[in-house]
């Protein structure tokens, strides 16, 4: 059975403001199940397709670039990421009289976090570039066979977008036999699955897609290169035309490229929204990514449960794998998760039907930060 517990979605902030955020009420059973008169009930899990959110796009969207180097040699991958500001300025624009959006606005700006309420998915946080670095590296989509990407407290989303990045530098193919590729994106906050990681995924494919070098390329029936051609600039404008999203879904289309979104609280429901698809397709890969969503005691246990019923359910029979790689620091001081915490709640969970490897390990000044490989044995 699932224990309830709101998400640590993509925490980076000083740990003094995390232990703040945690002292309004993060610890104990009663705040776990979402019980604490404190705080807001928890979201419920719930499915979102992209055709839900796409009319709601805005007609312009400011943007920068993010260049994510590998950790193997020099090649480096470029993606786009909506403004903050950007963001702020649809929330505010949304706003009703009763001030609904007020917190979420001043989470954004402040990087408050408030339990079941807002979990930091508006920002990009430095274990996320971690993950980007690993996943890049190992080219993950590479491989044969239908595959699916899970990404868990996927907030500004890079370290999917990184992947995304590198399936649109090969040459696009309209062949119905050709690979599937889904990419399912959760995140605590409805909100931010909507103002920022869509938008993310259709700002990245078109600083990819419509590069002078990729037309080139993609005429010549060559993959693109990994190196940007030129120093990014710091902000630049799109704008969101019917054109520009009528040919954005059509590439997807015809990349057999899937995208979907789930939002709410980690439990038994948001496992069947994610799950769903692997009843009607059977994925022959299935990769879970996951960045700093271990930092709160409180909710160890429902993301370990939660990424071991995703592997379970993902990896059905002998034709098919599931693997998850998650990243994080060692050591959250004054908050009381980490690294240790998170593989003693695993282990107790999943006993010796669960592997752990780490894969990267990152020692630059402040708090060493970790990316682990995850899968069953």
């Amino acid at each position: 059975m699932f224990s309830f517990g709101f998400s640590g979605d993509d925490i980076e902030a000083d740990e003094a403001d995390l232990q703040s955020g945690l002292d309004q009420g993060s610890s104990g059973s009663a705040v776990a199940q979402g019980k604490d008169s404190a705080l807001p009930e928890l979201v419920p899990a719930q499915r979102h397709e992209i055709s839900e959110w796409i009319p709601a796009l805005p007609s312009q969207i400011l943007y920068n670039t993010l260049t994510i180097d590998t950790a193997e040699d020099d090649a480096a991958l470029t993606i786009a990421r909506r403004d903050i500001y950007d963001i702020r300025t649809q929330l505010m624009a949304e706003d009703s009289a009763d001030h609904e959006n007020e917190e979420l606005i001043s989470g954004l700006e402040q990087g408050d976090l408030k339990p079941n309420f807002y979990e930091g998915g508006f920002k990009t946080w430095e274990c996320a570039l971690d993950l980007a670095k690993v996943v890049v590296a190992e080219n993950a989509l590479s491989a044969d066979g239908d595959q699916h990407v899970i990404e868990l407290g996927a907030g500004t989303a890079v370290p999917s977008l990184a992947l995304f990045a590198q399936l649109l530098s090969r040459p696009a193919s309209s062949d119905s036999k050709s690979k599937k590729i889904r990419l399912t994106f959760a995140d605590y906050n409805a909100v931010v699955l909507r103002l920022v990681t869509l938008p993310n995924l259709l700002l990245t494919w078109n600083h990819i897609i419509n590069s002078p070098s990729h037309r080139t390329r993609a005429e010549q029936g060559t993959e693109a290169a990994a190196e940007p051609e030129a120093p990014p600039a710091e902000e630049e404008e799109l704008d969101i035309t019917p054109d520009l999203v009528t040919a954005f879904q059509q590439d997807l289309a015809n990349r057999n490229i899937t995208v979907d979104f789930i939002s709410g609280a980690w439990s038994p429901a948001f496992v069947d929204f994610v799950t769903t698809t692997q009843t009607q397709h059977q994925y022959k890969q299935t990769l879970i990514l996951a960045s700093e969503t271990i930092y709160a005691p409180a909710s160890l246990t429902p993301f370990s449960e939660t990424l071991l019923q995703l592997l379970r359910r993902s990896a059905g029979d002998e034709q098919t794998q599931a693997r998850a790689l998650i990243a994080a620091k060692k050591v959250y001081f004054g908050v009381g998760g980490g690294v240790d915490e998170f593989l003693a709640v695993l282990g107790r969970i999943g006993g010796d039907g669960v592997e752990v490897v780490q894969r990267l390990d990152v020692q630059s000044g402040g708090v060493g930060r970790v990316v682990l490989g995850v899968g069953l044995v």
